[in-house]
């Protein structure tokens, strides 16, 4: 029997009349971000058991003879595919589909994006099927693999002006030893046969030059329907390991810089997985080499624009920021890593076991482990993964079928969908109460944690030191000014006046009174405060925390910020620039001079987040 290449399509019989593939619009906005994503997922699924080396992807910009892929005789059913559109007046954007396709295959060479990975198993038999020949098939080999829905593999015809993939492979088969074997795959539409009509009639068929209608999806393969094995393989598609290569074919990639486009999608998406050794990626064209690794990762984020990954990547390197969230029903335990800092995305990011980032949106429907955020809490970014394949795969019967969305909406039954509402309520209470720890809310009482004293009075700690050394504690009693009055402003020195600020007061010394009578000055009195903090959030940012003891609550107070403690003891306050109360409800509050004045209400412990003009991370204050 001939094994000669041949595009094959096989007859429509009346079955389905394809014009357009239903999952494309899940993967055409963005499409080299979800290629990516789709690709390298596939890669790490396929991670070969018990070898700690990490799996390497390479994406390599390339040109193909067109004889290599069969281009003339495929082109036969893309001009089949063009007279239909036109004929059945199709909308304009189809009938440039097949336009753009026969132009990418007229070229002296085609352009072709080749993706190959090693350190992987490669795909044997139903693996194989399920990439190549089959629809909606999910066929994975590791427990805690990512795709769910088996329509993923379609993203890579995104980016083909051809329509056209060729898939390769290389496996070791315990009977047959090492395995290769090749295969193309075109998507079009259901069209008529550009070869001659066949005697015998097809059931369905339309007539008029040609055989009959052909299905939408054709293979490149032996005249027999076998894919090429071994030394038929033409050498640009054999892999020199086991693994897995895509071909794409009329590569366009929709993009000015292409190599920059899927180095900050791999970055973005895989930073866990390259973090921890387990990807490696190279990228290259014919102008640009870009290596991917855990060595380069800090340097390739450092010349983008910080998206937010930067932030989830500098939680899951720092080792002390890892806790364990508790175990919960279904999901099992989670790994949280947490870092607090101003300019910080305020998201919770899942992150597959596989190290790929599925979701950080701030919306619950999309993210159902995103804890709404507390008023009190500074700034942060958390990573969250399960610690079991089970867990994992649990939550990834929930994900959309691109995977960049997570709800229990996906499920089919109404009870699992209730079951899974709580159980994410759960995830979400676990992870507030983390972070709330961590955040130190709970130290709002009578005690004062070290870490919190520290901040308070850096001079008396320094953690770059050798050796241990003691903290110093003193006491300050924050100063909370009341208006009375108007008089004479006291002089210098006065225990119950504010220092001066930016633009109060002379050289010359206290303004003269002005004339007539001078009424009797009402003493400022400095009320007691309840538990005052001062919790610096940033350089430039710190919440203020306090009550009123019963008894002094004013109708206005007055805060302003004073450097004390030692060397940083000056009388000049630090200009407030911003200031937001973080209680629920409306508080009349002003900024004036640097100062601001709010009215706190009765039983209230008040909370404000300032901005100041000048750096604060490094002081420890008075308040008054």
């Amino acid at each position: 029997m001939s094994t000669k290449p041949k595009w094959q399509f096989p007859p429509r019989n009346g079955g389905i009349d394809f014009v357009r593939d239903p999952s494309s619009p899940h993967f055409s906005d963005d499409p080299i971000p979800k290629l990516v994503r789709e690709i390298i997922q596939n890669s790490l699924d396929a991670r070969e058991s018990g070898i700690s080396d990490p799996v390497v992807v390479k994406f390599e910009d390339t040109e193909v003879e067109p004889e290599l892929i069969g281009a003339s005789q495929l082109d036969e059913h893309l001009t089949a595919c063009l007279d239909r559109a036109k004929s059945e007046r199709m909308p304009q954007d189809v009938r440039k589909v097949y336009e753009k396709a026969r132009n990418a295959l007229k070229r002296k060479r085609i352009r072709c994006l080749r993706i190959t990975d090693s350190g992987t198993t490669g795909l044997s038999d139903s693996n194989w099927d399920a990439l190549v020949t089959r629809e909606g098939d999910v066929q994975k080999s590791s427990v805690g693999a990512g795709g769910s829905y088996g329509i993923g593999k379609n993203a890579v015809f995104n980016v083909s002006d051809a329509q056209t993939v060729f898939y390769s492979t290389r496996y070791v088969n315990g009977r047959e030893g090492r395995v290769e074997k090749m295969q193309g795959k075109a998507t079009l539409m259901s069209h008529q046969d550009p070869e001659p009509a066949s005697d015998v009639p097809l059931v369905g068929t339309r007539r008029g030059g040609g055989g009959g209608e052909l299905q939408h999806i054709g293979f490149y393969r032996a005249s027999n329907g076998d894919p090429f094995f071994t030394t038929a393989i033409p050498a640009f598609f054999r892999l020199d390991e086991t693994g897995t290569g895509v071909f794409i074919m009329g590569f366009n990639p929709l993009s000015s810089d292409w190599v920059d486009a899927v180095t900050s999608a791999v970055i973005e998406n895989f930073f866990y997985a390259i973090h921890h050794k387990q990807l490696i990626i190279e990228i290259s064209s014919k102008s640009k080499n870009v290596l991917v690794t855990h060595e380069t990762i800090d340097q390739l984020f450092e010349g983008k624009s910080k998206p937010n990954a930067y932030h989830y990547y500098r939680a899951i390197r720092d080792e002390e920021a890892e806790q364990t969230a508790e175990k919960i029903d279904q999901v099992g335990k989670l790994d949280v890593y947490l870092t607090i800092g101003s300019g910080l995305p305020n998201r919770v990011a899942y992150v597959n076991r596989n190290g790929m980032l599925v979701t950080d949106s701030k919306e619950q429907r999309y993210n159902p482990m995103a804890p709404r955020r507390n008023g009190l809490w500074p700034d942060y970014a958390a990573v969250v993964l399960p610690s079991t394949d089970e867990g994992d795969k649990w939550v990834r019967g929930m994900e959309n079928p691109s995977h960049d969305h997570i709800s229990s909406e996906q499920l089919l039954e109404i009870d699992a969908k209730r079951e899974a509402g709580r159980v994410f309520k759960e995830v979400r209470d676990s992870i507030r109460r983390i972070i709330d720890k961590k955040v130190q809310l709970d130290q709002y009482g009578d005690r004062s944690n070290l870490y919190e004293l520290a901040e308070m009075f850096p001079e008396d700690f320094d953690p770059s030191a050798s050796g241990n050394r003691e903290l110093r504690v003193e006491e300050v009693a924050p100063r909370l000014i009341t208006p009375g009055p108007p008089g004479p402003e006291p002089g210098p020195g006065t225990e119950s006046s504010p220092s001066p600020g930016p633009g109060r007061g002379t050289d010359s010394g206290p303004n003269p009174p002005a004339p007539g009578p001078s009424p009797s000055p009402r003493p400022t009195r400095a009320p007691r405060l309840d538990n005052p903090r001062f919790i610096p959030v940033g350089q430039r940012e710190a919440v203020i925390a306090f009550a009123m003891s019963e008894g002094d609550l004013q109708d206005k107070v007055r805060v302003a910020l004073t450097p004390t403690g030692g060397e940083y003891y000056r009388e000049s306050q630090i200009e407030i620039v911003e200031a937001t109360v973080l209680n629920p409800g409306e508080h009349d509050l002003s900024i004036e001079n640097g100062i601001v004045s709010v009215t706190p209400k009765p039983d209230e412990r008040l909370a404000i987040r300032v901005t100041t003009r000048d750096r604060i991370d490094n002081l420890a204050f008075k308040i008054g």
